[in-house]
C-alpha cells in the first residue's frame, strides 16, 4: 500500500482508489462513520422526515470551536470592547463577507451532495449536515429512510478540499464528498476547519489553513456584527433577529456552556399576573420535559423580575419556517404530496402533545419549523393550555387564543360561534386542517376584511375549494372532516392521522405521560442575568 505527499492512503485492492466515496456498508470502524438505527416505530417517517440524532460521546479535548471561558457572571460584568484581534479572526474565514461562524450557522441548514458506491462507481444523493453537537457531520439517504449517518469530526485527521470535492481522512477510512460548486465548497470547509481538532491537517487545495489556528468565536462576528458587542444574558451570546413572520422577535444565539446554537424568543410580559405563580411553573416545567422528534425542545426559560422580561430558549431549527403565512392569500403553494409529507411529522408530535394534555392552541404554518436533517416539528408553545394545570374561565369559554385565519369556529368572538366542547383538543384539529388547506391553496380557507368580520365568516360560511391546484377527493374529504364548524363533529385526531389520505396511517412515537417533580417546578424557571458591551470610548 502506497502514500501519497500529504498522507493520505490509497487502496491498491481492485483498483479501487481511496478517493472513492464509501457507502454506509463499507465502513468498518464505528468511530468513523456510523449507522444510528431507529426502533420500529420509526420506519414508517417519510423520506423527508429524519430525527435529529445527538453524539454518543463528549467533544472534549482540543477542538477549537469555544475553548473553555469563565462563565462566572457578576452584576457589573462588562463584555469586553471589539479590538484588532476580531479582524484578526476575519482571516480565518476563507469565504468573501462571511465569518466563521457565519459558516457554521449555515452548515447546520445543510446541503445537497453526491456519494459513491465503492465498486460500482455509481453515483449516489445525500443530505448532508452539520450535527447540532457541533462535533458530527450527518447524512441520509432515501433509500434508506430510517437511518443517518455520522462523520465523528473529532477523529479527522486530514480536512481537504479541491475543486467540487471535500474529503475527510479518518482514522481508517477516507470519504469523500461532491459539492455543487468550489464556492460551497469553500463554505464548508471554513466552517469544519474550526470544528476539527487542532492537529487536523486542513487543505484548501494545496494550501494549509494555518489561520484556524488562532481561531476563537468569542472574537468572531455574526453579520459583520462582533460578538464582544452582542448582548448576553446567563450562558447566551444573543446573535441576531433569524426569520419572517413569526421569527420577528426571535433571535439566534450561541451558549458558551455546551457551544450550540439556540432560538432565543424574548417577550415583554403582562404584569397582571405573576410569572412565577406555582400553576405557570408547573406549565414551562412540562413543556421542559415534552420530548418527541416532532416537538420542538424547551431548553431554558429566564425571568428578568425587574423588566418583566421572558427569554424562552428553545432548539434551534437551522431551516426555518415551513411555509410563511403572513398573507391570507396569494401565498406560495406546496405541493399535496409534499404536504403530506410534512403531517407525517405533524400529527405525530401533536398526537404526542395531546397524550400529555397540552393543546396547542396555535396551529398554523409559521409554527410548523424544519431541522437541518429535513424534520418538521410543531413549535411556539406560548398559546398552549395544560388540562392538568389549567381550567376554562368563569365563563365557561377560553379565552381566545391563536392566530383568526387559523382559529376554530367554538374560539371565534362571534354571535354564531359553537359552544366549546369542555377540553378543546378539536380546535387544534381545525387549526391543522386550515393550515393544510392554506399550505395546498396558497389562501385560508376563510377571508374577510376585518378580523371580527373574519370571525363571522369562520363560524357561518360553507368551506369551498379552489378549482386550482387540482387536489385528490382524498384530501378534500380530510379537510371536510377536520373543518366541519362544530367541533363534537369534527374529526379526531387519530381519525386524522388514519384518514386514507396517508398511505399508511400515522403511528403514534413515544406517547408515554411525563411525570412532573417538585424539583421540576422549582427548576422551571430561572431568573435571567443580562450582560451588557461595554460602550465604545469616545477618544
Amino acid at each position: 500500500m502506497a502514500s501519497s505527499d500529504d498522507g493520505m492512503k490509497v487502496v491498491d485492492d481492485l483498483g479501487v482508489m481511496a478517493d472513492e466515496y464509501l457507502e454506509e456498508d463499507d465502513v468498518e470502524d464505528s468511530d468513523v462513520e456510523e449507522e444510528i438505527q431507529r426502533d420500529d416505530s420509526f420506519s414508517k417517517l417519510s423520506a423527508d422526515s429524519w430525527l435529529s440524532v445527538e453524539s454518543e460521546y463528549d467533544a472534549e479535548g482540543d477542538t477549537l470551536f469555544f475553548p473553555t471561558v469563565n462563565e462566572e457572571l457578576v452584576e457589573e460584568e462588562k463584555l469586553p470592547m471589539a479590538s484588532a484581534t476580531e479582524n484578526a479572526m476575519a482571516k480565518a474565514s476563507s469565504v468573501p463577507g462571511k465569518s466563521v461562524l457565519d459558516c457554521v450557522v449555515e452548515l447546520l441548514r445543510g446541503t445537497r451532495a453526491q456519494k459513491k458506491k465503492r465498486l460500482f462507481r455509481m453515483i449516489s444523493e445525500k443530505w448532508i449536515w452539520l450535527g447540532e453537537d457541533l462535533a458530527s457531520l450527518m447524512s441520509k439517504s432515501k433509500r434508506r429512510p430510517d437511518q443517518n449517518s455520522r462523520i465523528n469530526l473529532t477523529k479527522c485527521r486530514i480536512l481537504r478540499s479541491e475543486g467540487n470535492s471535500i474529503a475527510f481522512q479518518l482514522d481508517r477510512q477516507r470519504v469523500v464528498l461532491n459539492l455543487s460548486s468550489p464556492s460551497e465548497v469553500k463554505l464548508w470547509l471554513t466552517g469544519l476547519s474550526c470544528l476539527v481538532p487542532r492537529d487536523t491537517r486542513v487543505f484548501m487545495g494545496n494550501t494549509i489553513l494555518e489561520e484556524r489556528l488562532q481561531y476563537d468565536p468569542l472574537k468572531d462576528s455574526w453579520q459583520g456584527k462582533p460578538m464582544s458587542t452582542r448582548k448576553r444574558v446567563n450562558e447566551y451570546i444573543l446573535l441576531g433577529g433569524i426569520g419572517r413572520g413569526s421569527f420577528a422577535k426571535v433571535k439566534l444565539a450561541i451558549s458558551t456552556l455546551d457551544k450550540r446554537f439556540y432560538a432565543t424568543k424574548i417577550m415583554n410580559k403582562s404584569r397582571k399576573s405573576s410569572f412565577l405563580s406555582e400553576s405557570n411553573k408547573t406549565e414551562v416545567a412540562i413543556l421542559r420535559k415534552l420530548r418527541h422528534p416532532n416537538i420542538v425542545k424547551h431548553r431554558d426559560v429566564l425571568f428578568d423580575e425587574e423588566t418583566d422580561r421572558v427569554v424562552l430558549v428553545v432548539e434551534y431549527m437551522a431551516r426555518g419556517v415551513v411555509l410563511d403565512s403572513s398573507k391570507l392569500q396569494d401565498e406560495k403553494k406546496l405541493s399535496e404530496e409534499a404536504v403530506k409529507e410534512i403531517m407525517k411529522d405533524v400529527v405525530a408530535g401533536l398526537m404526542y402533545l395531546h397524550a400529555q394534555r397540552v393543546v396547542h392552541r396555535d396551529i398554523k404554518p409559521d409554527n410548523l419549523l424544519r431541522a437541518g436533517d429535513g424534520t418538521v416539528k410543531l413549535g411556539d408553545f406560548g398559546e398552549a393550555r395544560m388540562y392538568d394545570v389549567n381550567d376554562l374561565d368563569s365563563k365557561g369559554r377560553p379565552t381566545a387564543p391563536g392566530t383568526p385565519a387559523f382559529l376554530a369556529p367554538e374560539f371565534c368572538m362571534s354571535d354564531r360561534s359553537p359552544k366549546p366542547p369542555p377540553e378543546n383538543y378539536s380546535a387544534d384539529v381545525w387549526s391543522l386542517g386550515a393550515t393544510i388547506y392554506y399550505m395546498v391553496y396558497g389562501r385560508a380557507p376563510f377571508i374577510a376584511s376585518s378580523v371580527f368580520k373574519l370571525y363571522d365568516v369562520i363560524c357561518t360560511e360553507k368551506l369551498q375549494f379552489p378549482s386550482s391546484p387540482r387536489v385528490s377527493l382524498k384530501l378534500k374529504d380530510l379537510l371536510k372532516m377536520m373543518l366541519t364548524k362544530e367541533p363534537t363533529k369534527r374529526a379526531t385526531l387519530d381519525q386524522v392521522a388514519s384518514h386514507t389520505w396517508f398511505e399508511e396511517p400515522v403511528r403514534k412515537k413515544l406517547n408515554d405521560r411525563i411525570k412532573i417533580t417538585e424539583q421540576d417546578i422549582r427548576d422551571a424557571i430561572k431568573p435571567a442575568k443580562w450582560v451588557y458591551p461595554e460602550p465604545e470610548s469616545k477618544a
